[in-house]
């Protein structure tokens, strides 16, 4: 019987075979490693169920992911106070005498103010004729009602027959619950020698702001 002779085609082709039948086990089985990229990735390849639990970090995903489900909308906090929003200036160009003697007072400016919480600066220059030096000259600040808000005082002085001035300032932060005049009056209750006291250059102002608290 003769032997098949063995040629150099069918040495060949046999080692072909055996490379394309045992290559591909061994490419499954033993991938070199860094060789899988996202080209050999199918689209939707990996699932939850191929991640370790806890393995991605924050850092790994998209900022745009990195905030997390919206939760829902909470309740509508409560309204700020207001910050100013109105100021009331009143001048006056001319001067007004003040009274003098026990119960006398001028009326030097008078503003209407809305309820809400105000700050109120008023100041005027009082001139006036030499007094005792004990003698004050009192403005305050008083609503139509006859409440006193605030006093300022001046202290009289000078040699006979001179003529004084000094500035007067009242301020004060109150709250109203209806509607208000309040009124700016100087006075004084004693006496002068000279020229009779008048109130010069007098502003009242006043603010309306969010809220007043007296320390």
């Amino acid at each position: 019987m003769l032997r098949p002779r063995l040629s150099y085609a069918n040495v060949i082709s046999s080692i072909a075979l055996f490379v394309a039948l045992g290559g591909t086990g061994y490419a499954v089985t033993q991938l070199p490693r860094n060789s899988v990229g996202n080209g050999q990735l199918k689209a939707n390849a990996v699932t939850s169920a191929k991640i370790r639990a806890r393995a991605v970090q924050r850092s790994d995903l998209a900022p745009t992911a990195r905030g997390g489900a919206r939760g829902p909308r909470g309740p509508v906090g409560p309204a700020g106070p207001l910050g100013p929003s109105e100021t009331i200036q009143v001048k006056r160009a001319d001067t007004v005498p003040i009274p003098v003697g026990a119960g006398g007072a001028a009326t030097i400016a008078t503003v209407t103010l809305e309820p809400g919480s105000w700050l109120l600066d008023a100041n005027t220059t009082v001139v006036f004729g030499s007094v005792e030096s004990a003698d004050y000259f009192e403005c305050l600040l008083q609503t139509a009602s006859g409440e006193v808000l605030v006093k300022g005082l001046m202290r009289g002085g000078g040699t006979p027959g001179s003529v004084l001035a000094g500035h007067v300032p009242v301020q004060i932060g109150t709250t109203l619950t209806v509607q208000t005049r309040v009124n700016f009056l100087c006075r004084h209750d004693n006496p002068v020698t000279g020229a009779a006291p008048y109130a010069d250059r007098t502003t009242l102002q006043a603010t309306r702001v969010g809220s007043v608290e007296n320390r």
